[in-house]
């Protein structure tokens, strides 16, 4: 009984776990090496690691059939990206819990991230090799 209880509080934060991991088994790929050094920003992302790969800290926004991943948010009804952000391809790791929905515009108020390779404005999801 107490397992069930535990289990039920506790399923909330298994997609955001999936989240983080789902690319590369909590950052260490099957040889053993990290598939990344750190997080970062969305700007450090996109100044710093061209053709790297990364995993970006940011705020999640689906507008328009377009997915970005954001440094800040502008609104908050239908909010905007707000500083750098970057296109995120499809992939698996898009949020579970804690995205607000309304008119069309699906965001997280709470910063997610993303394993990814910077290509200019585009986060190309990725797994490790």
């Amino acid at each position: 009984m107490l397992f069930k209880r535990t289990l039920r509080y506790a399923r909330p934060l298994l997609p955001s776990v999936v989240l983080v991991s789902s690319g590369c088994g909590a950052g260490v790929g099957r040889s053993g090496t990290h598939c990344w050094t750190a997080r970062t920003s969305v700007a450090k992302a996109r100044d710093q690691h061209q053709k790297q790969v990364v995993l970006v800290e940011g705020h999640y926004l689906r507008k328009n059939g377009v997915t970005r991943i954001c440094d800040a948010l502008i609104g908050s009804t239908r909010p905007n990206c707000g500083g750098a952000s970057l296109v995120v391809t499809p992939g698996p790791g898009s949020p579970h819990t804690g995205v607000h929905h309304a008119h069309g515009t699906a965001w997280t108020s709470h910063t997610v991230e993303i394993l990814g390779s910077v290509s200019g404005t585009t986060l190309h999801r990725v797994g490790c090799a």
